[in-house]
């Protein structure tokens, strides 16, 4: 196994294990109030992130970590740890086991390795450049189930653009007349990962943060699956509306989308 993989999957599941403890020992929905809780995930983060950096430090001490929840920039390019020490906070706050921690690795600013893990069902989605995706040391390939019928799609929104929002609110109209099942899970990157490993057939974000789309990014290419905007261009970052799926699914939502893309643009006219 890659030593550097190595060492990233000691320190994530490190990390995962403070979670855990966190998740089984405190009911924090009702004991806390809004600040309070505020403040105690960011002292569970900072412990995550701890103890992670001290995993890494020991082995890569020439190497830069930094915690995307901190403030502090790194001045190192060649190479870089990228920690998201709890995504999905609030499920977990409301006690549902869909959350997860993540680990990104640059060399020269490329992204090399991505390590996903989620510390409840133990499972561990890891991708190499070149050398493809794996959940739980197993080979994974994105869903590649082209039937018009009994798709999963995972959705995640955010309310920021009244005309993403009339995308969405359209698109929604259209897709609940078929025989697609809808997910709102509350954490985009374990969604993600489940998309590389064939969990889930596409993944549809509105106003998707694109930190959570480069923690899975490897996964996603590594699996065989690709990344468009509504009208199966590469502007998903500027318009922050993206399609993530196998070719043959995108060019079945593609169709849909286009169509609500026209019918919106025109009602503008």
């Amino acid at each position: 196994m890659n030593p550097m993989l190595n060492i990233a999957i000691r320190a994530i599941r490190m990390g995962g294990k403070i979670i855990a403890q966190n998740y089984d020992s405190k009911d924090i929905r009702n004991e806390l109030n809004s600040l309070n809780k505020i403040y105690y995930l960011r002292k569970i983060r900072k412990r995550i992130f701890s103890s992670i950096y001290s995993i890494i430090h020991q082995s890569y001490p020439q190497h830069s970590i930094h915690d995307i929840y901190s403030k502090k920039i790194s001045t190192i390019q060649n190479n870089q740890w990228l920690v998201n020490s709890l995504s999905g906070t609030m499920n977990f706050i409301k006690k549902i086991p869909h959350f997860c921690l993540s680990i990104l690795i640059k060399e020269k600013n490329q992204m090399y390795m991505s390590v996903i893990y989620d510390p409840i069902k133990n499972d561990l989605f890891t991708a190499i450049k070149g050398q493809g995706a794996q959940l739980n040391g197993f080979r994974t390939r994105c869903c590649t189930y082209d039937n018009d019928f009994d798709k999963i799609i995972a959705f995640y929104f955010r309310q920021r653009s009244q005309y993403n929002t009339n995308l969405y609110v359209l698109l929604i109209q259209q897709l609940i007349r078929e025989t697609t099942s809808f997910r709102h899970t509350g954490c985009s990157i374990l969604d993600l990962a489940y998309l590389s490993s064939g969990k889930i057939n596409i993944y549809i974000g509105f106003n998707e943060k694109l930190l959570n789309i480069n923690f899975a990014e490897l996964q996603i290419r590594e699996s065989g699956a690709l990344m468009t905007d509504f009208i199966g261009g590469h502007d998903y970052i500027k318009s922050q509306v993206i399609l993530i799926g196998q070719a043959n699914i995108l060019k079945y939502f593609l169709k849909k989308t286009r169509t609500v893309y026209k019918k919106i643009n025109s009602s503008k006219k």
